[in-house]
């Protein structure tokens, strides 16, 4: 004799089982990290050691240090609105108008972020651009995020000629140019 209730507890049981294993494969996976956007305004002093002529010279140091290099209105991360950095890079037979320049492993390229929670502070490489082209490419100054807040990122600094100074003139002078300050806007994007 058979027992007519069991074929719907059977057919109920098995109806529960795929419905927890159908779950499992259409999990919405929006909740995944997705990339974040971080644009601040960037304001900095770059020095040259010794200073870019137009002549090539083997080695130069370009450093962004006393005052140090700002970052304000950041929008995109709730828990910062500025921060401070320094770094210093080189270039290898460099003028005002040829060669560029790359951040040195060993020197300090570091941001410091006013946070008010997760890490404050970030580690970055960089390369630069002629100082020439400055104001005409696209992005002059990128770099990825080597350690810290935002760490595995990349970011690019656009330059902003109506608030920038970068007196390619002094490049023909006695002395050369020793420095060129620069503002406009950085964005970092971090890792999805």
């Amino acid at each position: 004799m058979k027992i007519p209730w069991r074929i719907p507890w059977r057919i109920a049981s098995v109806t529960a089982v795929a419905a927890l294993f159908g779950g499992l494969f259409v999990h919405d996976v929006s909740s995944a990290e997705e990339a974040q956007v971080i644009t601040c305004t960037h304001t900095w002093t770059m020095t040259f050691e010794p200073a870019l002529t137009l002549t090539p010279q083997p080695s130069v140091t370009a450093r962004i240090g006393s005052p140090n290099g700002a970052l304000d209105n950041c929008t995109g991360d709730p828990a910062v609105t500025t921060a401070d950095f320094v770094s210093a890079g080189v270039g290898k037979n460099v003028t005002c108008g040829a060669g560029t320049y790359s951040s040195r492993p060993e020197a300090a390229n570091h941001a410091t972020w006013n946070a008010t929670s997760g890490t404050p502070a970030m580690d970055y490489s960089w390369s630069l651009q002629p100082v020439s082209d400055l104001l005409n490419v696209r992005t002059p100054l990128s770099g990825g995020i080597t350690r810290g807040r935002y760490q595995g990122g990349t970011w690019t600094a656009v330059i902003d000629a109506a608030r920038s100074t970068i007196p390619l003139a002094d490049c023909s002078a006695p002395g050369g140019l020793k420095s060129l300050k620069v503002s406009g806007t950085l964005v970092i994007t971090t890792p999805a």
